[in-house]
């Protein structure tokens, strides 16, 4: 058969989004570390965006403008728009039938990695040549259910005004969107992988009082077009705005979904190590581990100058005992406390009950929010 008549092999594409003001020069978070550790070649791609508040609006034409919107994607999330318009677009223009998507996120960027994955389950990937409708694509996305975390498709019998705005999103879906893409109506899963450390929906401090405005955008939390979702949960955060954001919702039933808790506040889950806290790497390395089982290439030279061992080999246990961040105490006299909550059935990671029982007879035992 001629080479021109070839079917391109499926490909990885890995979208990395970090969290708010994540730029790399300030230290490298899990989720630069997990760029890091991706094989790049024509079968794998690989994108990364530093996050939300990070290098200002690109509407922005000078040095002031560009401040102002970095401040405002700090404070309201003003740049988590155009971080999914982004990313959507370099997924758009780069994938091919077969190909096989991966999204992972720490801090807003878990938030935003979800929008992202909403986004998708609501409007399919656009053909590369309509990319000017991305933020028509975008709008229809945020309208797509009531205003809820749990948003799913209307019932047929429903309001005529769903029934019009499902109508419209699946005319323009056949219109502008990449044919070879799962349709609106496909159960078949859209994402292969989505690995979110400590997923942080507020976005912003409102009126100068201890309350922060909460994204509700569809299709966060009920991820059923996701074949596969980790999600890395601080056990010791407190702050009332780094609240917890969970996965729920109807069809999840028939999906890969963990959500496993590991010691330490955010930060520590998911940010940047220290000489001493090594606790990020607990948390990278199960994510690392979960998505090359789910298909991910790993460059195990880059795995190693991460992690300081070889791909595969087990953490040093003195790792679990890396100091945690302690959260500010003015959060705690503002009313910003909330000890987060534990389910039943939720599972902690093995480094939890190491910390516990390796410092249960020493002057300063693991303080663990819950009687572990």
């Amino acid at each position: 058969m001629p080479d021109d008549d070839t079917v391109p092999q499926p490909r990885n594409l890995v979208i990395c989004l970090d969290g708010t003001t994540n730029e790399p020069e300030t230290g490298f978070t899990n989720v630069a570390r997990m760029f890091d550790v991706c094989v790049k070649d024509d079968q794998q791609l690989v994108y990364y965006d530093p996050g939300v508040g990070t290098m200002g609006s690109r509407a922005a034409v000078t040095q002031l403008g560009r401040s102002a919107t970095r401040v405002a994607g700090m404070v309201a999330g003003h740049g988590i728009r155009d971080n999914i318009e982004e990313a959507y677009g370099w997924l758009c223009t780069r994938y091919r039938p077969g190909d096989q998507i991966y999204v992972f996120g720490f801090s807003r960027g878990a938030y935003t990695a979800r929008a992202l994955t909403g986004m998708i389950r609501t409007v399919g990937l656009l053909h590369a040549d309509a990319l000017n409708l991305i933020p028509y694509a975008l709008k229809l996305y945020v309208q797509s259910g009531p205003d809820t975390d749990l948003a799913g498709e209307p019932d047929p019998n429903t309001t005529t005004q769903e029934k019009e705005f499902w109508k419209l999103r699946n005319d323009f879906r056949k219109k502008f969107g990449n044919p070879h893409f799962p349709g609106p109506f496909q159960k078949t899963p859209q994402i292969s992988f989505l690995g979110v450390w400590d997923t942080v929906k507020s976005v912003g401090w409102l009126n100068g009082r201890a309350r922060w405005e909460v994204a509700r955008w569809p299709f966060t939390a009920n991820i059923d077009r996701v074949q596969t979702a980790r999600h890395a949960l601080a056990i010791d955060e407190r702050r009332r705005p780094f609240a917890e954001y969970r996965f729920g919702g109807k069809g999840l039933e028939n999906r890969d979904v963990q959500e496993v808790w590991f010691a330490g506040v955010h930060g520590d889950i998911g940010g940047e190590c220290r000489d001493d806290n090594r606790l990020p790497d607990i948390a990278l390395d199960w994510m690392i581990r979960e998505a090359h089982t789910a298909g991910i290439r790993i460059d195990h030279n880059a795995y190693r100058r991460s992690l300081g061992i070889k791909f595969g080999a087990p953490l040093p246990d003195d790792g679990a005992l890396g100091v945690i961040t302690p959260n500010a105490m003015q959060w705690r006299l503002a009313r910003g406390w909330r000890p987060r909550v534990l389910r039943p059935d939720d599972v902690l990671h093995p480094s939890v009950l190491y910390r516990v029982e390796a410092t249960r007879n020493t002057s300063t035992p693991y303080q663990s929010p819950f009687d572990l």
